[in-house]
Parts: C-alpha cells; structure tokens; sequence
C-alpha cells in the first residue's frame, strides 16, 4: 500500500509540474504576442536630418501662405526645370475648366505624346475616364498619360465654346495639347509670372520648358485654390474605379511619390511641423529632383515649401532634404510667433486614404480665444448659486464610462487586466481543483479499505 500510495504521489507531482510549465509557457506566449502588438509601431528607428546648410539643390523657397511672407529662400529666383511639378498647373487648369464628374475619351495623340519611359496612370486609348480620376492618376503616380487627356479635355471644352482662331480662311492647325500649353503660357503672365515658360502638359524635359522655385510657389498657390486639388494631394494612395477598358475596380492602385505624405515622423518629434498636407514631386535625369509641398506649422500657417535641383545621383535624398528646409522654415516662424495653435504633431494628422466615414478620427481643433477686452469679475447677482462644471449631456455621460475607449487608450492597463484573469484562472485551475480532487480520491481510498484486514 506504501508504494502504491507514493507511485501516485509522484504522479500527482509531475501532473501539477506540467501544469505549471503549461502556464508559464502560456503566458509567457501571451505576453510575446501582446508586446509585438504593442510594439508594431516602433520598428522603425528614428532618422536625423541633415541641418539645412547641408542641403545640396539649385533652389528652396518657403513661404508662409497664411501671411503673406517669405521666411526663407535659396537662390529663388534661378532658372529651374520642374519635371512633373508642371503637372501641378495641369491639374489647376483641369479644375478651372472642367467638371471633376465628367467622363473624357482617351485619345491616341495623348498617348502618343508620352514616351516610353514615362510615368504613368495606365491609360489606354478609347478608355472613358472621369476627370477625377485622370487628377489622381495625374498628381500620385505622376501620370504623364493622365496630364495629357486632362490637357486634351480642356483645350476641347474651350474649342466648343469658342472656335479656334483662323489664318487664311482656314482653321489653325495646333494640337489639342499645343492649345493647352497655349493656356498654360496665359495664366503664368495672369499670375505676373516672368520666369516661367511651358512646352508640355507633363514635365518632360525641354529646354524651353522652365521656371523658378518662386514662381512655382505661386503655381501651386494657385492651384491650392481649388479645394478638390487640395484633397487630392492630401491622398497617400489611390484605388481606381473601373472603366470600359479596366472592367473591375481596384484594376490600379497608385501610391503617392511623396513620401512625407505617408511617413511624416520623418520631420521628428519636435519639429514645428504640425500637419503634411501635401504636394507634388518632380524628377528627370536633367532637373534632377525637387518637391512642392503644402504644411502647416505650430502656429497655425499654411506654408509652401519648395526644393528645386537636388543633382539626379542624389534624388534619394529628396524625401530628407525637404524636410531639412521645411523645418527650418516652420522653426523660424514659431521664433517669431512662438505660440503653439494647432497642438500635437504631424502623427496626429497622419493623411489616410479611406471614403468619408471609414476612417480614424482626427484630433479636433481648437482655436484659441483671443480677448478683446479685459477681464472683468462678474456682478453678484440675486440667482442662486450654480456649479461652475459644464453640464453634463447624455453623449459626455455614455463617454466617461466607455470602458472599450479606455482599454484602447490605455494598453498597459488592459494587459494587466487580462494577466489578473489568467493569474485568477491559473489558481483555479492549478491549485484549487487539483486540490478538492485529491481530497475526494483519499476520501474514496480510505472508505475503500476500512472492512479489509489483512491475516
């Protein structure tokens, strides 16, 4: 009885060791997988950017839209070549013109007119496409397909309301794209631009095709005019519907070649960058590379930012060099104006790609309360006294004790939460139950043996 007694005591020991090795590898699994979680965000090191004396381009150009000043430049009256910045007169000239819903006919000169190693939306001729979508394809991918339908598109919307010029009796015998850059010549002499001169729709070099990193500021200023182009450029990426040629949606799907857009921790924590609205890129062999960008500061201005020239052996340093100079340019305006409007930082209004409705909720603005006139202590008056607090509304009560919201914004105190559950269950299951078990066997042992004797 002794052996058998111990054969099943050691028994019972190695069952209670291999349920505690079974937890501890439990929740040590648990852990790995609520850490890697936890941790998804913070793979990435963070990156130092060059000080802006070490920026290498022909040009930069900030100017801080909402008042109107310069507050820093390079060289920004120089003769540059935009490459695909061009598209941003493009896109401008498409939104003055034309309705974003209209659908347009892919023609085969605007396909001609691309080259083989030209960036492209995808287009192929007889396509029907609506001009929002050829803005897309335009501005993200850097279409020079999408540049040139736009282009055609207007140039023939101008021809039906008014006939084109004739010499001779008989019609003129520019393009439909000729027209258009014919148009794109007038409105840089309307926005008293005398450095800027354009061959294209799309940026291809020329040499005949230039302007300057100040008066593309003002370009893009007056494309930021139209509020479709500004939700364009805010876009980090794309999903095409379908169309006759590309019979399902989602047939492309374009990324945005500004990077800052989809990475705007690149400017740091500390930056005086608050939001990366947006912009446009630009790059050929002969240019080299630049951007034209739209932000906003601590302040709350709206600043456009402009590199022009960075060489083509260096094009991979666009992304950092133009955040050099933007945050130079917004650290210069907060020490001026050294009053934070617009709080958090540029994580905080990370651009999404998402219908209205299904995506994150961005932090609410608020703008500060400037007085006009001194406080003054308010007269007593006969009315009972109240409680200073805002009343409380049914909205703000089911709020408070939302208790999902909680967990979500408070991570570690979830995880402690769950690990309180599994230690509970854990004493449960390892301690207690194995303990009222062992309890009935012995009860049962020695209930067993009480009418046997032994002779």
């Amino acid at each position: 009885m002794m052996t058998m007694s111990k054969r099943i005591s050691v028994k019972a020991v190695r069952s209670a060791r291999f349920r505690v090795t079974a937890f501890v590898i439990a929740v040590c699994a648990l852990l790995s997988i609520l850490s890697a979680a936890v941790s998804a965000d913070v793979g990435q090191q963070p990156i130092e950017l060059p000080p802006i004396e070490q920026v290498k381009c022909a040009s930069y150009y900030v100017y801080d839209l909402t008042k109107g000043e310069v507050v820093l430049e390079l060289e920004p009256a120089k003769q540059i070549f935009p490459a695909s910045m061009t598209k941003v007169m493009t896109v401008a000239l498409a939104l003055e013109y034309l309705d974003v819903n209209d659908t347009v006919t892919v023609s085969k000169t605007a396909m001609d007119a691309t080259t083989p190693n030209s960036t492209m939306m995808g287009l192929k001729v007889d396509e029907n496409v609506t001009v929002r979508e050829l803005l897309y394809g335009a501005m993200l991918p850097s279409g020079n397909d999408a540049a040139n339908v736009l282009g055609e598109s207007v140039a023939q919307k101008i021809r039906s309301t008014s006939p084109a010029p004739t010499t001779g009796g008989t019609q003129a015998t520019k393009s439909l794209i000729e027209e258009f850059v014919d148009l794109m010549n007038r409105k840089a002499s309307e926005l008293g631009l005398q450095n800027t001169h354009f061959m294209n729709t799309n940026g291809l070099h020329h040499a005949e095709h230039y302007t300057t990193a100040a008066e593309l500021a003002k370009i893009f200023e007056y494309a930021l005019g139209f509020d479709e182009f500004r939700t364009v450029i805010n876009a980090p990426s794309h999903v095409f519907k379908s169309t006759n040629i590309h019979p399902f949606d989602g047939w492309s799907i374009a990324r945005n070649t500004n990077y800052l857009l989809g990475d705007p921790w690149i400017v740091g924590a500390d930056s005086k960058v608050a939001k990366i609205i947006g912009g446009k890129t630009g790059t050929t062999i002969t240019a080299g590379t630049g951007m034209v960008l739209l932000a906003v500061n601590k302040n709350g201005d709206e600043m456009i930012t402009v590199v022009c020239g960075i060489p083509y052996d260096s094009a991979n340093r666009q992304t950092t060099y133009v955040a050099a100079v933007l945050n130079a340019g917004a650290a210069l305006c907060f020490d001026v104006d050294p009053v934070v409007r617009v709080e958090g930082n540029v994580m905080n209004y990370r651009a999404y790609n998402a219908p209205e409705g299904m995506g994150p909720e961005l932090p609410k603005e608020t703008e500060p309360v400037e007085p006009t006139e001194p406080e003054t202590t308010p007269e007593p008056t006969a009315k009972p006294a109240e409680s200073s607090a805002p009343p409380v509304h049914p909205d703000d009560e089911k709020e408070a004790f939302d208790l999902l919201a909680y967990l979500k914004e408070n991570v570690i105190v979830a995880i402690l939460g769950i690990l309180a559950i599994l230690f509970v269950l854990a004493v449960i299951l390892l301690i207690i139950i194995p303990s009222v078990v062992r309890k009935k066997r012995r009860k049962r042992r020695s209930s067993g043996f009480q009418g046997i004797r032994r002779i």
